[in-house]
């Protein structure tokens, strides 16, 4: 690849051995990390204008010569009821409040590029989630965080905790009593971690008087450790089979733990994997959370930690873990569709938070309340209550590709591919077949990549640590 860069970079302003990560970073679009920190000035056609220490003044680079762009994270929190995430037919994820939804429009209300419409042949499926009272976000850095090592042996890259050596990091979260701790995890081998949970003391990798969950090679055990160090009594399920841990990509990991009552639910990617309940509740807990790899050998990532308060109710558990006989509360609602009602299959029905499923057509969404037309009568529930939303069949598309369209990522993982038009200080404005043009807060995005459809560039962007 032949993408010359302006002589004044010298080698010495690359920051390929920089102690910490600077809040924002150009990649090049050349063989090996080629890097300059510095600030975004502005994007307007072909050309990025960048302001660094080492540049006299702002300067312009080709955005043909252009990676990526990272961007300081922003935690920024909604006092909002759900939470919807629309899977998009050319691999994005959106998220934002669902205003509407008709046969050929979906409307969303983003804090970030305020109301959004999307056509309705470009979405596959859409998801709910009930909006937690957010307690962290991150991580952007390694800032607040605690390692165990006299020596530093965690890395901060691309919005992820990384390592290669078993001592442990936390950070004082203020978990509360009840709280969901969910995280992405990768590792260059199966899985090897212990989480703990409630932790009191982060500078040892063995906290006295905290919950540990424990993954080692596809099997999940939890035990509570007592202020004297030793593992207290458990109910339920001591150790659990997890597939998904098994294997070296990424996985999507919950705990939901509950301080007061002693349970611990794992959800994996969504599943419920396992339950227990931890038989010694007293001594003295704290509100931290520490990550301690058991694997000298892998390289373990952790990101997009995201950590809420939790109503102490259960879903999606399996039976199996009920005859254990533990008291978990669990959200049972009145059948919203008469017994009677004509047999649907479950593509034809929205699951329900709680575990039931309903039948009918969305006929409206207004104020956070949305109205199912059931084959007997119109039934209202908050959308926070719905896991989905059932959307009629559709012929769907994909966009089409155009020169100048980037990928946009949020420091949650979703994303947004789109033409970008233009950009000030504080905002991006881009344009796709799939929502048309919009503009947006800069301060949303953690990364952008330029040359989102050149291979030679995707295949730089394949060798990116994970």
């Amino acid at each position: 690849m032949n993408r010359r860069l302006p002589l004044l970079l010298i080698a010495a302003s690359w920051g390929a051995a920089a102690a910490v990560e600077p809040p924002s970073v150009i990649r090049f679009a050349t063989q090996g990390e080629q890097w300059l920190s510095g600030s975004l000035e502005s994007i307007a056609g072909d050309k990025l204008i960048w302001n660094a220490p080492i540049l006299k003044q702002p300067t312009a680079f080709w955005t043909k010569s252009v990676r990526d762009l990272t961007l300081p994270i922003l935690n920024y929190e909604q006092k909002v009821s759900h939470e919807a995430s629309l899977h998009l037919t050319n691999g994005d994820l959106v998220r934002g409040q669902l205003c509407s939804v008709t046969d050929d429009r979906i409307v969303l209300d983003t804090w970030y590029g305020g109301r959004l419409e999307f056509r309705r042949a470009m979405i596959k499926e859409i998801g709910v989630l009930d909006q937690a009272a957010l307690v962290y976000s991150g991580p952007a850095g390694l800032d607040g965080w605690i390692q165990t090592a006299k020596t530093p042996t965690w890395k901060y890259e691309n919005g992820a905790l990384r390592t290669s050596a078993t001592r442990g990091i936390g950070r004082d979260v203020g978990l509360p009593d009840e709280c969901s701790v969910a995280f992405e995890m990768s590792c260059s081998e199966s899985m090897s971690l212990s989480v703990h949970l409630f932790a009191d003391d982060l500078t040892t990798d063995a906290p006295k008087g905290c919950y540990q969950i424990n993954c080692q090679g596809g099997y999940v055990s939890f035990s509570r450790l007592g202020d004297d160090g030793r593992m207290g009594g458990m109910g339920g399920m001591e150790g659990r089979s997890v597939p998904e841990f098994r294997g070296d990509g990424k996985v999507q990991v919950e705990l939901r733990a509950s301080r007061s009552s002693g349970n611990v639910s794992l959800y994996v990617s969504g599943r419920h994997a396992a339950n227990w309940r931890a038989q010694n509740l007293k001594g003295k807990f704290g509100k931290g959370i520490q990550f301690v790899p058991q694997n000298g050998m892998a390289t373990l990532r952790i990101a997009k930690i995201k950590v809420t308060a939790w109503d102490g109710e259960v879903e999606g558990l399996a039976d199996e873990n009920m005859a254990f006989g533990n008291p978990i509360r669990r959200k049972r609602e009145p059948t919203l569709v008469p017994e009677s009602a004509p047999e649907s299959s479950a593509e034809e029905r929205m699951k329900l938070r709680n575990g039931d499923s309903i039948g009918g057509e969305v006929a409206a969404i207004v104020d956070g309340i949305i109205t199912v037309k059931t084959p007997f009568a119109e039934v209202k529930l908050p959308v926070g209550m719905v896991r989905n939303i059932l959307l009629k069949p559709a012929s769907l598309e994909e966009p089409i590709r155009r020169n100048g369209d980037v990928r946009a990522w949020f420091p949650d993982g979703a994303s947004m591919v789109f033409r970008l038009d233009s950009t000030t200080k504080d905002t991006l404005t881009g344009s796709s077949q799939t929502f048309g043009t919009a503009t947006f807060k800069l301060a949303a995005f953690n990364r952008i990549e330029f040359n989102i459809h050149d291979p030679e560039i995707n295949d730089l962007r394949a060798k990116d640590p994970s």
